[in-house]
This record gives C-alpha cells, structure tokens and sequence, in this order.
C-alpha cells in the first residue's frame, strides 16, 4: 500500500508540477502566483522552524459557535481568490475581531478597503483607521516588487472603496501617511487589534512592528499578514526573529496570518 500510494505521488508531481507549469508557461503572473502558492502549501506541510499553527479560536479557548460576517457581493474584495489561503487569512482575522471587540482598530495597508469593511463588519463597536501611502508618493524605505504592483493597483478614489456607501463607512477613518514615519501619538497604548499588511521588505516589517507594539496595550492583539509567503520573505524573517527573542507568535493553519497577544510590559 504504502508503495502504491508514493507512486500516485511520483506521478501527481511529475504531471501536476512540471507539465501544468508548462502548459501555464503562456500565462507568467499567473504561473507565478501557481508557483508561490505551492511553495507557500509546501512549507505549511513541512514547516522547518517556522512560527507554530494554531487557529485563533483555540489560542483564546473559545469553543463555542462563533459565526463571522463575510462580503462577496464587492468587486475590490483581494481576499477572494482562486485559491483558498488569503480566504482563511480574512476569516482569521474576522474572529480576531470577534473575539477580541476591540474599540480601536489600526490597520496599515488599505489596498481596496475590503479588509477595514469586514474588520468594521465584525466589530461593531470599534472604529477603524486605516493607513495608506498618499497618491503619487514613493515609499521611503526599500520596498518589494509585490509592494510595487499594490501601490500602483490600490483604489485612490474614497468613492470607490469597499466600504464606501456602507453602513460601515462612518466607523472608517482612511488616513495618508508613510507608515515608516506616519505619527502614531494619538493611538498610543488605545489599539486593541493592529493589523501589519504595508510594505513587505524586512525595513517596513520592522519598523512597523515597532509603531504596533507602542500602540498596543497588554492584551491587545498585533497580526501580521503574509507570513511564509514567497516573494514577501521580510514579513517571515522579521517575525522569526521576534519569536527567537521569546515572543509567542502563532501562524493560522492553512493561511499566512500571524498573531500575537501582547504580554504585560
């Protein structure tokens, strides 16, 4: 049996993997995105020192049912992919909010405003700023090409946001900064959930860590989006480096979130 099944192995990987990349050969941003995607599921099987899986709902011992609210109907929704993962990390991050109710959301990393839509959909009682790189400016810091498309792809018209015309919106507040050098005073130990998905070189990582950490309290939760993702390698370096200094992080099984419930300081 066991024989059998590596054969029908052997052969998912010869035909799965090299001819289906070669016959996605005429297609390059889509036979990139394929060959990240395996990557990314090939290191979740095979972790090698990576952040431990844990689902958020067991981090915080909350076993009883606990439904989120989801938007499929926008059309800038980046979360919705053709495959499953950044799903799971929109999921995650939708419990967070759940299970947390922060009052004060900070996200750096607008995009299309799908993610500060559904953060306002699941905590209802918070408000949510969120952070994006002013039209027409350059990033201070060293940035990474995937960085690159997002800013030139991201939605600059308010009008056209996900949120816009939303219930939602009056709890969303967009602001305009590099987050590098943005000031974070007024929110200063008010954050009860962060959330990092700006530049993804270890620079922004970093530094963007720093800002979350002085505006989180004990208890508050930091999460991080896209770890373990190739192409992005400064979101992964930077949080194994703060997992070696003794922080608990956790990743989400299947998907890149990462999370932290900050200690007492």
């Amino acid at each position: 049996m066991a024989i059998n099944e590596y054969l029908i192995a052997l052969r998912n990987v010869a035909v799965g993997s090299n001819l289906y990349s070669l016959y996605m050969a005429a297609a390059p941003r889509k036979m990139v995105s394929y060959a990240s995607e395996c990557m990314f599921l090939a290191k979740q099987l095979h972790p090698n020192g990576d952040l431990p899986q844990m689902n958020v709902w067991e981090y915080f011992k909350y076993y009883e049912p606990l439904p989120v609210r989801l938007d499929g109907k926008t059309g800038y929704c980046e979360w919705f992919r053709e495959f499953g993962s950044y799903t799971i990390d929109l999921i995650a991050m939708c419990m967070l909010c759940r299970i947390i109710r922060p009052s004060v959301i900070f996200e750096i990393g607008t995009y299309h405003g799908c993610g500060a839509l559904h953060w306002a959909m699941n905590a209802p009682e918070a408000d949510v700023y969120t952070l994006d790189l002013p039209p027409n400016k350059t990033p201070c810091l060293r940035t990474t090409s995937v960085d690159k498309f997002h800013i030139e792809d991201r939605t600059k018209d308010d009008s056209r946001m996900a949120y816009s015309g939303r219930s939602e919106a009056k709890r969303i507040f967009r602001l305009f900064g590099d987050s590098a050098f943005f000031d974070y005073g007024r929110w200063h130990r008010r954050v009860g959930l962060f959330f990092v998905d700006g530049a993804h070189s270890y620079e922004y990582v970093d530094i963007d860590s720093r800002h979350a950490f002085e505006c989180c309290r004990s208890g508050s939760v930091i999460a991080w989006h896209d770890y373990g993702r190739t192409g992005v390698n400064g979101v992964t370096r930077k949080l194994n480096e703060l997992a070696s200094m003794g922080l608990a992080i956790k990743r989400v099984p299947g998907g890149s979130i990462a999370y932290l419930q900050v200690p007492e300081q």
